[in-house]
């Protein structure tokens, strides 16, 4: 059994820093409405408020640096904390999810990261984090909770030089500076983005000053009444600017991203100026989805996640990630490192759609945007938005297309599309219901929609496929329901 121990001291400097960030909201609109009030006070009056705010923020950081302790024992890891309102809180080995660290370019300097511990359960009693510890306490933390000893050859954020471990290691990827900026650049994040610069700019716009719009007119444009090119141009440019910006921040957040396959877990490192690291136990992971971005499939590329159980309510998409690129025709063979629980089974290997379905398939993607274009007819050049019915007809030809079904052993597999296209293993063993429904126009041709239901955070995962001949369906109950 350790004594309990306080977390490093440089942890009073953090927590004052977020409370001065949570505070600026509040503060900002506590001025604005005394805007009038505050302008007739004396300016180092103001200074002194400040001044006297940010020690308190001081005292209070320290205050409750010194009252959280944390302690370790055999199965065990326990916490003290509060003033007022004491707690104490203890939790068992066994309820350990994850254990994640984190750390950036400021605290790896001062040899310190924040360690956060993913239990069973929901809300906010799930979690536990402790905000700065040392990285030689990081790792026996994660050695204690993990159930392995630490291991002191291997980093706490691997790059490319590290070092082999004494544990048994399956395979290690790491993602390559090309594949990380295909990852950023077809991504498809670049729209958020967009739309955020463009929301920035018409604010800006009124503000400059007209001679300058009217000299870079003539230059991009001598003719005169031309404006909408001008605007198509601007949108462009931002539009490029958005996809500039994407890719690096992409690129900087996984940069480093490091797989590897060891025991029965997965140890997941990435990033630069905020380092992560974590394990995930393999028992936790109910199903593999891989995702061909519609930027993505042209090159042969597709992103690797999986649906976790357990855990909080708060969104883990950094923990669902396993490998942001690959390239599709490299499936097989990493599955086979990494994951050789799931197999990829091939387009010979899986049960295609009947030809009945296609119809279905059509219509379903072609009547909204009917709907949308019978609309625009009422206004000026609404006869432009014809134009979405192609795209709109090919998508659901598309959809029909990709749509499969397999079953293999003791792995369902599913092949469908939104937008995107994806690929789901599912092992028989994680599949917590299947549902086999029937319409009454898919009674008449002999079609079914399958769904099966599996365990993820923060809420259940559905994946189906609709339109699927019943005998098929009817051979993936019986592979379920058969013991």
């Amino acid at each position: 059994m350790s004594e309990y121990k306080h977390q490093h001291p440089i942890m009073i400097v953090v927590e004052t820093f977020k409370s001065i960030i949570y505070s600026l909201p509040p503060i900002f609109f506590f001025v604005l409405s005394l805007r009038d009030e505050l302008a007739g006070m004396d300016f180092s009056f103001l200074v002194w408020i400040a001044i006297i705010f940010l020690i308190l923020l001081l005292l209070y950081s320290a205050t409750k640096w010194y009252l959280y302790t944390y302690q370790y024992e055999e199965g065990y890891f326990h916490i003290k904390k509060g003033l007022l309102f004491k707690k104490e809180r203890s939790i068992k080995r066994e309820r350990v999810q994850t254990v994640n660290v984190r750390t950036n370019i400021l605290l790896k300097l001062l040899g310190v990261a924040s360690v956060q511990v993913k239990t069973a359960g929901s809300g906010m009693e799930s979690e536990l984090t402790l905000t700065a510890v040392t990285i030689d306490e990081t790792q026996k933390i994660k050695a204690h909770l993990e159930k392995h000893k630490p291991n002191k050859s291997q980093k706490i954020f691997p790059d490319d030089s590290i070092t082999e471990t004494d544990e048994k290691e399956i395979n290690t990827y790491r993602i390559s500076p090309w594949n990380l900026f295909l990852a950023g650049a077809t991504s498809g994040r670049f729209m958020l983005l967009f739309s955020i610069i463009a929301a920035a700019f018409s604010q800006i716009y009124p503000y400059i000053p007209e001679t300058y719009l009217r000299l870079v007119l003539e230059q991009i444009i001598p003719e005169s009444g031309v404006n909408m090119i001008f605007l198509v141009i601007i949108m462009l440019i931002l539009l490029l600017i958005s996809w500039i910006l994407s890719t690096i921040v992409f690129m900087i957040r996984y940069a480093n991203f490091t797989l590897i396959r060891q025991d029965d877990s997965l140890k997941i490192s990435w990033g630069i100026i905020e380092q992560k690291e974590y394990n995930l136990d393999l028992n936790r992971v109910q199903a593999l989805s891989v995702q061909d971005g519609l930027l993505r499939q042209p090159f042969g590329l597709c992103s690797i996640s999986a649906e976790v159980a357990g855990g909080s309510s708060e969104k883990q998409d950094y923990i669902t990630r396993l490998y942001p690129l690959l390239r599709f025709s490299e499936l097989p063979k990493f599955l086979e490192d990494i994951l050789p629980e799931y197999s990829m089974p091939t387009d010979d290997n899986m049960v295609p759609l009947p030809s009945r379905s296609r119809k279905r398939y059509i219509i379903r993607s072609s009547i909204p945007v009917l709907l949308v274009v019978l609309l625009f007819q009422m206004i000026p050049y609404g006869w432009i938005s014809l134009l979405l019915l192609p795209p709109a007809f090919l998508l659901g030809l598309s959809r029909y297309n990709t749509g499969r079904t397999a079953v293999r052993n003791k792995q369902l597999t599913f092949r469908f599309r939104n937008i995107h296209r994806y690929h789901v293993f599912i092992l028989k063993n994680h599949i917590q219901s299947m549902q086999i429904s029937t319409n009454p126009f898919q009674r008449r041709s002999d079609l079914s929609t399958v769904k099966v239901s599996v365990l993820s955070s923060p809420a259940g995962k559905d994946f189906k496929v609709a339109d699927v001949d019943n005998e098929e369906n009817k051979n993936i109950w019986q592979w379920f329901s058969r013991k």
